[in-house]
């Protein structure tokens, strides 16, 4: 019998050219035909209307394309495109190459090649290939050893293995540079997503335990890398998404889980569960929405009136202060009270900022009135130091009241 080749034909993925110059902008497409009047594009294969391919550039970019009518969406291993998203140049190499392709000619689809052949392999031969490849790789390694320690293990000793990987994965042996971060970030997002997977496995318990060894890991090492990509950042969000998630599984008790949080969004650095009131709403529940209120306004009683002007008070800002803020405003607008919302913000009258802000929420409001009472407060305050956007808003505002 003869083998099946496995390959596909070219012709029927095309990229419309002004719709490619359009996504990439002129510069960027016109660095991409330069690559591939070069040469520098490699077509692994096509596969559901996608072309996959490898680009020769600083590096070795990794990149799939496809279009759906004339929209073209695709990804690259590039830092322009992992870092900002932005439509490389090597995306444009690859649609032009694509685009080369006389229609009919057969290609080689090496990716189908792949599996064809993994697919006749006795299990001991794909073990041994896997292996050979984790020897080489340290997260391919890490991560093979998580999902092994899944199976069976009771919690504890679970943990343990995680929490090791954890440590290992966040691990800042000197400083992270830019270029370093991807790599640095991939291998953390892999031990977050063996984590997920415990949440799945109906583990969230050991999830949520593990999920506090990574905050608490991460602090640290966000101290030591370039995070101007954001990477760190996107690890929070998909560390708080996770916990959300298992939250959702456990269903802790309202009141305590109520504690927790409060103490998580107040004293954690990175403002990871900032809102956790709003966000965990359903459950906390009214119970635990009650005692979330009750830690915040016992708190905020706590803190001194700072004011500016004539009546000026020393006091530094404490750090409690604005997530204290915006937990009592999640609550005062939640219920509607505009005048807990001017409350909450007369708090602090230090700055003609402070007299502006309220004034425009009092206006937002439809309370004009007290709007311009705000407002000529705050110009009587800082009349020595006046605000020039508080004076505008103020003539502004006593313009459409003498108009009505």
């Amino acid at each position: 019998m003869t083998k099946k080749k496995s390959g596909t034909k070219a012709g029927p993925l095309r990229f419309d050219i002004e719709t490619l110059r359009a996504a990439a902008g002129d510069k960027v497409f016109a660095r991409g035909r330069a690559y591939f009047a070069d040469g520098q594009v490699d077509i692994l294969g096509i596969e559901r209307e996608q072309a996959h391919a490898r680009v020769a550039g600083t590096q070795i970019y990794r990149t799939k394309l496809g279009v759906v009518g004339r929209r073209i969406s695709g990804e690259c291993s590039c830092p322009a495109f992992s870092d900002r998203g932005d439509f490389c140049k090597h995306l444009v190499a690859v649609a032009l190459a694509v685009n080369a392709m006389k229609p009919g000619k057969s290609l080689p689809n090496r990716f189908a090649q792949i599996r064809d052949h993994l697919r006749v392999q006795g299990v001991d031969a794909l073990v041994e290939t896997i292996m050979t490849l984790a020897e080489r790789d340290l997260a391919l390694l890490r991560d093979l050893e998580l999902a092994a320690a899944t199976d069976g293990k009771d919690d504890d000793a679970l943990f343990s293995s995680f929490a090791r990987a954890i440590a290992e994965a966040t691990r800042t042996p000197g400083f992270i540079e830019y270029d370093e971060m991807r790599t640095w970030a991939s291998n953390v997002e892999a031990v977050l997503a063996r984590i997920d997977n415990l949440i799945d496995r109906d583990r969230a318990g050991l999830a949520l335990r593990l999920l506090d060894q990574f905050f608490a890991c991460m602090g640290p090492a966000l101290q030591s890398v370039d995070d101007s990509n954001g990477h760190g950042g996107r690890l929070l969000s998909r560390g708080a998404r996770l916990h959300l998630k298992a939250c959702r599984a456990v269903r802790p008790e309202p009141v305590a889980f109520a504690r927790d949080l409060f103490l998580r969004e107040t004293e954690e650095e990175w403002g990871t569960l900032r809102g956790a009131s709003e966000t965990y709403r359903d459950l906390l529940g009214a119970a635990g929405l009650a005692e979330y209120r009750r830690l915040a306004e016992a708190a905020w009683a706590n803190i001194k009136p700072l004011r500016g002007g004539a009546r000026r008070v020393q006091d530094d800002r404490p750090a409690l202060y604005y997530p204290l803020l915006s937990i009592l405003e999640s609550f005062a607008a939640r219920d509607g009270d505009v005048d807990a919302m001017i409350a909450i913000r007369a708090k602090d009258l230090s700055s003609a900022y402070a007299y502006l802000q309220i004034a425009k929420l009092c206006a937002d409001h439809d309370r004009m009135a007290d709007a311009l009472k705000w407002a000529e407060d705050g110009l009587w305050q800082f009349e020595d130091d006046p605000d020039k956007r508080l004076v505008a808003f103020a003539v502004d505002l006593r313009h459409r009241l003498r108009s009505t």
